[in-house]
């Protein structure tokens, strides 16, 4: 079995979904039907090339893998590459694992005796992309790092001599070897000479018959040469008035990039047999840079005028990515996972921010006495990285003032447009001496200093720096493999998602199938709660914004969210109005809510402080990952262990501000990973008594125990959807609700749902048959489909501290925690552990006492997870 693991660079879905429709991506189309597609959501707060990749390779936030951009902040000013040595902080997942891998230009590669082999180049740039202008007939030295090229000049012919070879030079794209794949390609263009940039390639593993087979491909090509086309050498771009020589010229030498990468690609195809196959696809990347901004009908940099013509470059770019995979999926045996996934997407750009320029004006920065920035008279600095972030220069600014330092900073940035300011985690900030800086679409930023305008047209057509929450950022994201149903759109996953994947088609985690994905879109979430809440109190006659004075007013600053039903569109006329209150300041103690009556509005507000909701959401990321009996323990300990308690914890995270933002909703999909295993667990407690209920000849009381089997398992379903929501009363409105608007994960989650309301149509006390056996392939059915285990199993055990007293014959006294039983019959219950689906043939007499003591409260059901994916 095989993974094969295809990445194209900046592949927005936006538009692969187009290209598809457009029937221009065959491959694509075949993956897609054979399996699943979403949208990628890239980390936050930046997604540059080398964070996105962290997270997509090692299945981490940013906040994990510590690449925070393209280069990572050391300090003030200080930087280090994001591919460097040290990076990514967590292990990719073939390192991880150990897995056996084949490396097509993937960072991270090397390292390890399981790489059977890697090619890679990146991280060997030997020079940039160059021109040479030629003069009159004559020799000219052109020379590449330390390998001497020249070049002669005789009336219209020109040849080019490098590593005892040469090459006569015209119009078309010629390779220049200098040692094995390391060169350049060269082109005339009029009288100058156009190089690519050149790298050294490396090839190195285990498998020596393979390093040998990639020491022949061609010379290789790592990026097209996007800044001459943007300088005009190549002619007038058709945005500036050109016919189309500028575009065709661009293309030929994305060719360059493609040969070098498919010639390598077919290669490790045709002769690895490794667990992993890992290719890494970059010129999607640069025809979006250049050229797909000015197609983003979405953005202001759309140019209707050229678009078409602009699009065909694209397509005929795309379609030669879409020929890579359609070799990987002629290679796939019917047992390999593929996977096509991008770092993430792109934006149409027209505006580029001289960020220290505006800082310079607000008298935050200090220009240097030879132009450019002095840092060390800053108090505040737009990092040179170029990844987002504002820093506070702790050597001018004293401890106190931090805060309104930088939001002095942030006050001067707002005189062009910005969405908001996150912090490293990419929450929206509040307090510290970073903050990334959020520019509207269609603004980027730039670290440069020059005295120049502070916002300027951007030279390129589109860009990707901090992560605004555009879904255009979102990357394509399609599998197909074992396990993996056919035809389904997920909506939108966090890019941690395809590592899972990875990860699960090895035997080594648990399905993110079966995990809710970090939005449906988020955005979308959002904007239903947002509108919901606007309804709900336009129908009490409330405007947002007096309610939210009124509230400060009251019980003052602070992150103010409204909770509870009108949240989840279940409130009715009479419903109060619940909000949490987020403070900077510590408090101390248990929390009693202040309750406000005005004008026939019962109003509560609860109030936390920051330190202690960060707590509760890390706690509930860690909760999550743990083990079903593990995160059911975490659940039930929660309130004696933290607050806020967990009602309020899980009202804090689908909290909705009155300014329209869900500030904590980030941590949704955790939140319902641990709210899905409680419920499934109750569930199946339920579910035990049920079955002892059968097994004893009881009529009623199991009717009442089938419903609670029913409702905490819509609950567990509910929750792994995103819909979370604590209160018990909501349960079957929830789940009537999300039936019928059928939005299931996958298949596997549509067929349970549609077992669920089987089973609830015929729930009937006048039911003559026995509950449990259905009842159990549910519980079961349910564990498996949300990935808490294989299967389960189930007993009643005694209480801790229960004693047993004999009393008659047969017979005898159970006391504990301040009530006593008689019970008759063997004590205490076997501990031994049944599977669910045969507690149904339990004895009569054993079932009736082990339920009677269950109901005093001296035994309980115990639940054992078997197989659990984690």
């Amino acid at each position: 079995m095989t993974v094969y693991w295809v990445v194209w660079d900046a592949a927005a879905r936006w538009i692969v979904d187009r290209l598809v429709a457009e029937d221009q991506l065959p491959a694509v189309r075949e993956l897609w039907d054979r399996g699943v597609r979403a949208g990628g959501r890239p980390p936050s707060p930046n997604c540059q090339t080398s964070p996105s990749l962290a997270t997509l390779f090692t299945g981490t936030p940013t906040v994990e893998h510590g690449v925070t951009g393209f280069t990572v902040p050391d300090g003030l000013v200080g930087q280090r590459s994001g591919f460097g040595p040290g990076f990514p902080l967590t292990p990719p997942v073939w390192r991880k694992h150990g897995l056996r891998g084949a490396f097509v230009h993937a960072p991270w590669a090397y390292g390890g005796s399981t790489v059977d082999v890697a090619i890679e180049a990146y991280s060997g740039r030997l020079a940039k992309a160059a021109t040479l202008a030629l003069g009159p007939d004559g020799t000219a030295e052109w020379p590449v790092g330390d390998f001497g090229v020249q070049v002669d000049t005789d009336h219209d012919v020109v040849r080019l001599r490098a590593a005892g070879v040469e090459y006569e030079v015209a119009d078309d794209w010629v390779p220049v070897p200098l040692s094995g794949a390391t060169g350049f390609w060269v082109r005339r263009v009029a009288d100058t000479l156009v190089r690519t940039g050149t790298w050294t390639v490396r090839v190195d593993g285990a498998d020596r018959e393979l390093v040998d087979a990639l020491a022949g491909i061609p010379v290789f090509a790592g990026e097209a040469p996007g800044r001459l086309y943007r300088t005009g050498l190549f002619g007038p771009r058709i945005v500036d008035g050109g016919d189309g020589t500028a575009e065709r010229a661009y293309e030929s030498s994305v060719g360059c990039v493609v040969r070098s990468f498919d010639a390598a690609s077919r290669i490790v195809l045709d002769h690895t047999d490794a667990d992993l196959v890992v290719i890494y696809l970059p010129w999607t990347d640069d025809v979006g840079h250049e050229l797909v901004g000015w197609c983003d009908e979405d953005s202001a940099a759309h140019r209707p005028d050229a678009a078409e013509e602009l699009w065909e470059v694209v397509r005929h770019c795309y379609r030669a990515a879409d020929a890579v995979l359609g070799a990987v999926l002629s290679r796939a045996g019917t047992d390999d996972t593929v996977l096509l996934c991008a770092d993430h997407g792109i934006v149409g750009s027209t505006h580029l921010v001289h960020v220290n320029e505006l800082l310079i004006a607000e008298g935050l920065a200090v220009r240097a006495e030879h132009g450019g920035l002095d840092p060390a008279r800053s108090a505040v600095v737009y990092h040179p990285a170029n990844n987002g972030s504002l820093r506070v220069n702790r050597q001018v600014v004293a401890d106190e003032q931090v805060a309104s330092t930088m939001r002095r900073a942030m006050a001067a940035l707002n005189t062009v447009p910005v969405l908001g300011f996150l912090d490293p985690l990419g929450r929206p900030w509040r307090d510290g001496e970073v903050a990334f800086v959020a520019f509207a679409e269609d603004y980027q930023p730039s670290a440069d200093v020059d005295g120049g305008p502070a916002v300027r047209p951007m030279p390129r057509s589109a860009s990707h720096v901090v992560n605004t929450g555009s879904d255009r950022l979102h990357a394509t994201f399609a599998a197909a493999g074992p396990g993996i149903p056919a035809g389904v759109d997920l909506g939108v996953v966090d890019n941690t998602f395809a590592a899972r994947l990875v990860e699960h088609s090895f035997g080594l985690g648990p399905s993110p199938l079966s995990r809710p994905s970090r939005s449906s879109s988020m955005s979308d979430i959002v904007a239903l709660r947002w509108q919901r809440v606007q309804d709900f109190l336009a129908d009490r006659d409330l405007k947002p914004s007096e309610l939210e004075a009124f509230m400060r007013a009251r019980v003052g600053d602070g992150e103010l969210v409204l909770s509870s039903s009108p949240v989840h569109g279940l409130a009715n006329p009479t419903s109060d109005l619940d909000f949490l209150r987020i403070q900077n300041e510590p408090i101390d103690g248990p929390r009693i809510s202040t309750k406000i009556f005005d004008r026939g509005h019962h109003l509560e507000v609860v109030s936390f402080s920051v330190a202690e909701v960060e707590r509760n959401l890390a706690e509930l990321s860690a909760l999550a990952t743990l083990p079903p009996a593990d995160v059911v323990a975490g659940f039930r300990s929660w309130d004696k262990r933290f607050e806020p308690r967990r009602k309020q914890t899980e009202r804090i995270v689908n909290g909705i501000t009155l300014d329209g933002r869900a500030p904590y909703l980030a941590a949704l999909p955790e939140l319902g990973v641990v709210w899905s295993r409680a419920s499934l667990h109750t569930a199946a407690e339920q579910l035990v008594h049920l079955s002892y209920a059968e097994a004893a000849g009881e009529t009623r009381g199991r009717v009442g125990y089938a419903y609670n089997v029913l409702l905490h398992l819509m609950d567990a379903v509910l929750s792994m959807h995103g819909d979370v929501y604590t209160t018990r009363k909501w349960y079957l409105l929830r789940w009537t609700r999300f039936v019928r608007e059928g939005q299931w994960l996958n298949e596997g989650y549509a067929a349970v749902g549609a077992a669920i309301e089987t089973a609830r149509a015929a729930l009937s006390p006048s039911f003559s048959g026995v509950f449990a056996p259905l009842y159990a392939d549910l519980v079961t059915a349910v564990a498996q489909v949300t990935g808490a285990a294989q299967g389960l199993s189930g007993a009643v055990v005694a209480a801790e501290g229960a004693e047993y007293t004999p009393f008659l014959p047969g017979s005898g006294v159970v006391s504990g925690g301040g009530t006593s039983v008689v019970v008759t019959g063997a004590w205490p219950p076997d501990p031994a552990p049944k599977p669910v689906a045969e507690l149904a043939g339990l004895g009569r007499q054993e079932a009736a006492t082990a339920l009677r003591a269950v109901r005093a409260g001296v035994a309980a059901a115990s639940i054992r997870y078997e197989g659990s994916a984690e």
